[in-house]
């Protein structure tokens, strides 16, 4: 048996949109309007709370952005509605559902993300998926606190699943590819943009199917 983990943005879901179009949805649902200094206020302000591992990133990026532009909204529900919006403008990547069920017949599967567990398992669930995974391991969980391609979190994948191999499918081929090869993971490389699910090492997945 094969624990087979996939990454989450970019491997099963992708935005409909931009993701500049999420932030200023989530910005007009929370504030009535949205203005580009904003979301670059925001970008960076995010960036910097996530890689600190801060608790609350996303209402403490947008607590930065009301201070350093007065926008006249409540970071707690600026937060809120982001989150919202994220989940709004999901899809699942398209092949991503058949292969998931296909491969939960015989394999245990997981998730390995970066990213806040509440959010990335949230999206699994906006596509109808996220019971197809038993294992479930995100960067900021508390628990972990270190984002692929960190050891610690490909680790924290092994200790959840007792498997004879172990496959990361991802998009990313730093943090996803690399990180995982280096962690003694078997990888399948795929292509959100594709019309269909695809990798460069298309025979690694076919293989456990």
């Amino acid at each position: 048996m094969a624990a087979v983990f996939f990454d989450v943005d970019g491997t099963l879901v992708r935005w409909r949109g931009d993701y500049a179009d999420v932030l200023t949805d989530a910005f007009e649902r929370a504030a009535g309007t949205s203005r580009e200094a904003w979301l670059d206020s925001y970008d960076e302000h995010f960036f910097d709370h996530f890689g600190a591992f801060a608790e609350d990133p996303y209402r403490r990026a947008f607590a930065d952005v009301c201070d350093d532009h007065a926008v006249d909204a409540d970071p707690e529900s600026l937060a809120e509605a982001l989150v919202a919006a994220e989940f709004d403008a999901v899809e699942p990547v398209p092949g991503v559902e058949s292969a998931v069920e296909a491969l939960a017949d015989r394999h245990t599967l997981g998730i390995l993300t970066n990213g806040l567990p509440d959010v990335q398992f949230g999206k699994i669930a906006e596509i109808g998926l996220l019971d197809r995974f038993d294992a479930r391991v995100a960067s900021h969980d508390p628990a972990i606190e270190a984002t692929k391609p960190d050891s610690t979190i490909y680790e924290a994948a092994r200790a959840r699943v007792d498997a004879d191999r172990y496959v990361m499918v991802g998009d990313d081929r730093e943090p996803d590819i690399d990180g995982a090869r280096e962690h003694g993971f078997e990888t399948v490389h795929v292509d959100a943009t594709a019309t269909d699910l695809s990798a460069p090492d298309f025979r690694t997945l076919a293989t456990l199917l």
